[in-house]
């Protein structure tokens, strides 16, 4: 019963999350909506904090599952890398860029985490680089160097505060940064 009441309070957290963005919920409103105290909460999370940690934690654990997935499997590496963002990007965008920006806010620990994590992630594009560059299908490069230079572009400018200043979503940015890389490095541009 634990698991399940603690599944319902992330689940329905997230829903105000995404909502709301982190700031304005308050542990009162989700326990409303939830039908218990707030003293209920604190039996199962310290506080919003924690919360939000677990339901980002749930969100990173999904994409961490799905490249290794895509790592694993056989076939064109170009193919592999295309169809891994766009998971990704596929996750990222079940959390409101209204609940990430508050996150680089308001919660700086909770999204250093994030950020760590995605470069601990981002270390499949240089193995698929190196794979492609083996089938002959990006020019001859360095996939250390590219992967390195993709994952700064990322980083810098796959944030919601990015986005925002440019009037476009985070997986605007994110698609747009993998055209431009995939048309530099192919061998033949016609593809």
């Amino acid at each position: 019963m634990e698991d399940a009441d603690r599944m319902r309070i992330i689940q329905e957290a997230a829903a105000l999350f995404n909502a709301k963005g982190y700031r304005s919920v308050t542990l009162s409103e989700l326990a409303a909506r939830l039908g218990m105290s707030k003293k209920t909460l604190y039996v199962y999370f310290s506080g919003k904090e924690e919360i939000a940690e677990v339901v980002v934690r749930l969100t990173l654990d999904r994409i961490a599952g799905t490249v290794t997935a895509h790592l694993k499997r056989e076939g064109d590496p170009i193919q592999l890398l295309q169809e891994t963002f766009e998971s990704i990007r596929n996750e990222i965008v079940k959390l409101n860029p209204l609940f990430l920006e508050d996150i680089q806010k308001y919660v700086p620990a909770l999204w250093k985490q994030m950020e760590a994590f995605r470069s601990r992630q981002l270390t499949f594009v240089e193995e698929l680089l190196v794979r492609a560059k083996e089938a002959g299908q990006i020019r001859d490069i360095q996939p250390r160097l590219v992967s390195a230079m993709i994952l700064e572009s990322i980083q810098r400018m796959g944030r919601p505060d990015f986005a925002a200043k440019h009037g476009v979503t985070v997986p605007d940015v994110m698609n747009a940064l993998f055209a431009l890389f995939i048309t530099g490095l192919r061998s033949d541009r016609t593809s």
